[in-house]
């Protein structure tokens, strides 16, 4: 049996998350100077999981963290995923990447170009 999968989309969402208000600002900054994303929103959040260190048991936690919602082009999450793992404080961090099935034209359009590498910088835009 043959499946098809959708055509992936041009827009995505990279969703990470960070103990600290200072290391969610320092990767926002980042990704936005480096062009591998033009949005990053930053909102604290309480996590509940089930962790266990190496060697070790697993317990439930719960923890103050902040995530980030960095919109990006389907072209940029390579360059972006390894930044995340290169920059991420966390041994294991959170990279899930949620797809943007539609938008308004003008934020879109935006969003591709302060993500394309060869447009120029500008210092406005939306946020």
């Amino acid at each position: 049996m043959t499946t098809t999968r959708p055509p992936l989309p041009e827009f995505i969402t990279v969703q990470t998350t960070t103990d600290s208000p200072e290391e969610a600002e320092r990767l926002a900054q980042a990704a936005v100077e480096r062009r591998l994303a033009a949005c990053v929103q930053i909102s604290e959040i309480r996590s509940h999981f089930r962790w266990a260190e190496p060697g070790g048991e697993a317990q439930v936690g719960n923890e103050r963290e902040y995530r980030l919602d960095l919109k990006t082009t389907v072209s940029a999450v390579p360059a972006l995923h390894e930044f995340i793992e290169r920059e991420h404080g966390y041994a294991e961090p959170e990279i899930i990447m949620l797809p943007i099935i539609g938008g308004s034209e003008g934020y879109l359009t935006w969003v591709r170009s302060e993500t394309d590498s060869a447009a120029p910088t500008t210092p406005s835009g939306p946020a």
